[in-house]
């Protein structure tokens, strides 16, 4: 077995003790540490290098001299030299590459890449290199670190396209599921980058996410969590079944006792339930109504509270006629332009407040954590003033930004980054056409009636039933 040997040199500084602090001896230790780790890290690499050029097999790879390459590592830069060899079709090969898994074109080792994206998820780009100065040194460019998070992102993404149609050919491992699932989802809005002359615009990202409900966060207080909680970030008009497959694979959706999916009341969400989660109880969140309230109440804190107490009592018409009698008696176009608003998204969403008494009835959590994930996810991080985003680079993030609140941060780096996966050929379910298939037998059905035989046969009314049972007969 080919082995080398690793040699940390032994280093004396001397230091002068005036004028020494523990921070500044500190410093100093850490930049020595450095600097050794790299020349340590320089020398492991060339006598690996080294020792496969040797071991080589003969006569299928010409050596064709060595080739400087510097590398971004968690000690700071480093430079080494690799052999390239050319085989018989001229093709360029790095066995160091190779027997190190370091991929063409790669310059950072992927231990690094993991800091700078994972402190990308919740600082800016600027943050971050003044960070890893702080925590490591060395210079570092933001747009250095936007490109690893671009990259990555990419990766992420693909990933998750793959592993949604493994489980749209219902290839996933089978798990127990919950007697009772919640689901949720929302939109907000980021900013996006001009374009040339043109407006940014903005784009529209969606949150979704899955739980079996609630747990005490500490042995002590109220605070609580949400239990077997994943989060699923998204654009575009699929996203509900996305959601929806997601759903399955992670909370065995379909074999749920009861699922109950709080929204908004926007369209696509109410339509998205009926099309992907058709067994759902759909609840408007109330963090929403609320809302509604102030924006067309604002003034009228007596009218809120008494509509608000009827709606919430399974009152909703009594609750409509008195928003009705308001839009009535109001001068103010603003306000009866509001009121009529309020009006018609109490009646569209009259079914999701109602399920919200029953729900309340029978003893079951409410959902309701919607709000709180969109500022903890997307907000916090690309809502800042100021601020605007490429699609590319904010997909990118909100990816890993996902991967890291579903706990799934490190599997990534340590196995599913490398992992290939193998989507078979998806098998569209059977059209209905196969199911009404008529079956090639005789439209004729052959039975005996025993009166026909038996002693009663020649009386007029085996007759008569006979007459009857013949073909053609109307």
């Amino acid at each position: 077995m080919n082995t080398i040997t690793i040699t940390f040199p032994q280093v004396k500084v001397k230091i002068p003790i005036k004028g020494l602090t523990f921070d500044i001896l500190e410093d100093m230790l850490f930049e020595i540490l450095q600097n050794i780790a790299r020349k340590v890290f320089e020398k492991a690499i060339t006598d690996v290098d080294d020792t496969l050029r040797k071991n080589r097999k003969r006569g299928k790879l010409k050596n064709t001299g060595k080739r400087e390459k510097y590398f971004l590592t968690r000690f700071g830069d480093i430079l080494y030299l690799r052999t390239r060899y050319k085989d018989q079709d001229n093709k360029s090969h790095y066995l160091l590459d190779e027997a190190l898994s370091i991929v063409k074109n790669q310059r950072i080792s992927l231990s690094r890449a993991r800091i700078e994206c994972f402190l990308s998820g919740f600082s800016s780009y600027r943050e971050v290199v003044e960070g890893i100065r702080l925590l490591i040194g060395g210079p570092r460019c933001h747009e250095a670190v936007r490109q690893s998070v671009l990259k990555e992102g990419k990766l992420l993404l693909e990933n998750q396209e793959k592993k949604l149609r493994q489980i749209e050919n219902l290839d996933y491992p089978d798990k127990e599921a919950p007697d009772t699932a919640y689901m949720e989802a929302d939109e907000t809005y980021i900013t996006l980058q001009k374009k040339g002359k043109g407006k940014g615009g903005k784009l529209a990202v969606k949150l979704g996410v899955g739980y079996t409900g609630k747990e005490a966060r500490y042995s002590t207080g109220k605070s609580k969590r949400l239990k077997e909680k994943f989060t699923f970030i998204g654009t575009g008009k699929n996203f509900m079944e996305k959601l929806s497959l997601l759903a399955e694979e992670r909370l065995s959706l379909s074999k749920v006792k009861k699922v109950i999916f709080g929204g908004d009341g926007d369209s696509w969400i109410t339509c998205g339930i009926k099309d992907y989660f058709s067994s759902a109880t759909y609840i408007l969140c109330l963090y929403h109504l609320y809302k509604k309230f102030k924006e067309s109440l604002s003034r009228r804190k007596e009218e809120q509270r008494i509509i608000k107490d009827l709606l919430l009592s399974n009152q909703i018409d009594k609750g409509l006629s008195v928003i009705d009698r308001l839009i009535r008696n109001s001068s103010d176009l603003k306000e009866k332009d509001n009121l009529v608003k309020l009006y018609t998204y109490i009646s569209r969403n009259r079914q999701g407040i109602s399920n919200q008494v029953k729900l309340k009835d029978e003893g079951i959590e409410r959902a309701g954590a919607i709000e709180s994930n969109i500022n903890k996810v997307i907000a916090s991080r690309f809502k800042k003033k100021g601020m605007s985003w490429s699609k590319t680079g904010a997909l990118a993030l909100l990816k890993i930004k996902e991967t890291i609140l579903n706990g799934e941060w490190d599997k990534w780096w340590e196995t599913e980054r490398e992992r290939n996966i193998k989507i078979g050929k998806y098998k569209p379910p059977l059209p209905a056409a196969c199911f009404k298939k008529e079956a090639e037998t005789s439209p004729l059905i052959e039975v005996t009636i025993p009166a026909f035989s038996g002693p009663d046969q020649g009386k007029p009314w085996v007759g008569v039933l006979r007459k009857l049972t013949e073909v053609g007969y109307y």
